[in-house]
């Protein structure tokens, strides 16, 4: 027997369900905070007034500001007070939807909501396996943290190498390495709860923490789906 199912003696499954559902929840309002931003910023052309207003720097001050939420929420994440953490939950979905109101710029709507569609099955999939297998996934996580190490080089690679911009092979390894992270990101959450009992503020924490790893999981599936999937807008 695995330390995972070894670590999971004593716990209720409805106890785990409860918590496993209160981060989906978080979750999903991240998702939904996402969704609202880019709507209200698409048709109220927020992006274009902002990037007319700052040029380039601005590109850069949103990456910059998503960068300090993630560093924020993975660095003081046991110490910090949940409603903090749920606020710089809420302000990365938030950046996020700004960023992703120009997508509709370069993709149809049908494939921005083809590839939403598609890529919820696919994370569901792979997220009720992490919750339901009895396997310790962490054995494959030095495979896919070395698969994602490679994949942002080959990334920022691409940048100069066209052959390997135009490529989907980033594409379908991006798909792969995140659906894989989505299973261990749902084990990694139950041994969470495990680890704290469940209950208090650190569980809270550890939650929205959860809810923030597999919104970023769900988001990086929909993004490489898309490109692969996703009709130009221009081609209509």
């Amino acid at each position: 027997m695995t330390n995972f199912n070894t670590q999971a003696r004593g716990f209720a499954q409805d106890d785990v369900n409860t918590y496993l559902v209160k981060v989906f929840t978080k979750m999903g309002l991240g998702l939904a905070v996402t969704a609202l931003v880019a709507a209200v910023c698409y048709f109220t052309n927020a992006w274009y007034y902002w990037y007319s207003l700052t040029g380039g720097i601005g590109t850069i001050i949103l990456v910059l500001a998503q960068f300090g939420v993630v560093i924020g929420l993975s660095s003081q994440i046991t110490t910090m007070k949940s409603s903090t953490a749920n606020l710089l939950f809420l302000a990365y979905a938030a950046l996020t939807g700004f960023t992703f109101s120009t997508l509709v710029y370069v993709y149809t709507t049908a494939s921005v909501f083809g590839a939403f569609l598609f890529a919820a099955v696919l994370f569901g999939s792979c997220a009720v396996i992490g919750a339901t297998t009895h396997r310790d996934l962490s054995q494959f996580s030095t495979l896919l943290m070395g698969g994602l190490i490679t994949l942002v080089i080959a990334s920022i690679a691409s940048m100069f190498i066209p052959a390997l911009r135009d490529s989907l092979f980033l594409s379908y390894l991006g798909v792969i390495i995140f659906l894989g992270l989505t299973a261990w990101d749902m084990q990694r959450i139950k041994s969470m709860y495990y680890s704290v009992g469940g209950y208090g503020q650190l569980a809270d924490n550890l939650a929205i923490y959860g809810a923030f790893e597999l919104y970023l999981d769900f988001i990086n599936i929909f993004l490489y789906v898309l490109r692969i999937f996703g009709r130009n807008s221009n081609n209509n």
